[in-house]
């Protein structure tokens, strides 16, 4: 058992739970919440796998990271990833799956208030039944920098002493695996007809902002230049920077297939459409990151958002 953090609570071999407070460097319209989910994704592995994910070595020595594959959020008009501020109680319970020696998964239900620890039941989970519960999941893999050393060389190797053997088993309707690829797919599909519906950005790297503790760069990253190229469409639009954060997004799914190095060049490819599937979903907008120079795809995104009725003033 390796627990980072005092805060978290084991509920058994698989499930933790803990209660935190929203402080500053959590909250806001950007992707500093994500950032947060990401380290409790992390304290969450560290504790049930005995294995210190912060400072995990492979089995020549060299540092392996527990990268992000695959994260899905969903919110509600209650509790979202960017309703909450300074000051709000949250319980996060969490729970790890296995899905082999160089991956895992990681459910959280995020709720607000000070309340008694549950074991996350993944049937529940994947429903979204409560309204006042944010979800997320996490799909991580195992990887290490290749020979090379650059970014985009990136190998699947796991710590030899990371135990999963005793995680449960997902159901295979929910595998991961298969929402990634889903998500990955969409990446390839046309864009609107429409010009009004479509830009083509493109996004320096930068190294003041973009990049973790280890020069990679950050998977929260990933999520604040999706949102930097989806307020260039709304605005594209004719709509406003207070309209924009009005802005409730209700779903958010991302797929990383790729990561950069410094110096490198993102074209950012952004489309909206009416609608979704997600109930009080009135737009969905698609991001999909790839190299400029070498045409490399490093993501794909979907959000489902509520614009407040088209409110753009």
């Amino acid at each position: 058992m390796t627990v980072l953090t005092p805060e978290l609570e084991l509920l058994g071999p698989d499930a933790t739970t803990r209660t935190t407070v929203v402080r500053p460097g959590m909250c806001g319209p950007g992707s500093l919440f994500v950032g947060q989910v990401g380290d409790w994704t992390w304290d969450t592995v560290s504790a049930l796998c005995d294995t210190n994910v912060y400072t995990a070595r492979d089995a020549d020595g060299l540092p392996t990271y527990l990268a992000f594959h695959y994260i899905h959020l969903r919110g509600g008009a209650d509790l979202h990833v960017r309703g909450m501020t300074f000051g709000d109680v949250l319980r996060v319970d969490s729970r790890s799956f296995a899905s082999g020696s160089e991956s895992v998964l990681t459910l959280h239900e995020i709720r607000r208030g000070d309340r008694p620890g549950r074991v996350v039941d993944p049937d529940e989970f994947y429903a979204h039944p409560d309204p006042a519960c944010l979800y997320a999941q996490n799909f991580n893999r195992w990887v290490v920098r290749g020979p090379s050393g650059g970014n985009g060389d990136l190998r699947s190797a796991s710590p030899p002493g990371f135990r999963h053997g005793h995680l449960p088993a997902l159901p295979a309707r929910h595998s991961p695996r298969r929402a990634y690829a889903e998500l990955r797919a969409l990446g390839a599909e046309p864009d609107p007809s429409d010009p009004l519906d479509r830009l083509a950005l493109d996004y320096p790297v930068d190294p003041s902002r973009d990049l973790n503790g280890v020069g990679l760069l950050y998977f929260a990253s990933y999520f604040s230049i999706v949102d930097w190229a989806a307020l260039r469409l709304w605005r594209h639009r004719g709509g406003t920077d207070a309209g924009y954060l009005r802005r409730i997004v209700l779903d958010q799914r991302m797929s990383y297939l790729g990561n950069a190095d410094v110096g490198a060049v993102l074209r950012v490819r952004v489309s909206r459409r009416p609608g979704g599937d997600v109930p009080g979903a009135d737009e969905t907008v698609r991001v999909v990151l790839a190299d400029r120079d070498t045409g490399r795809p490093l993501a794909v995104a979907l959000a489902q958002t509520r614009t407040e009725g088209g409110t753009w003033a």
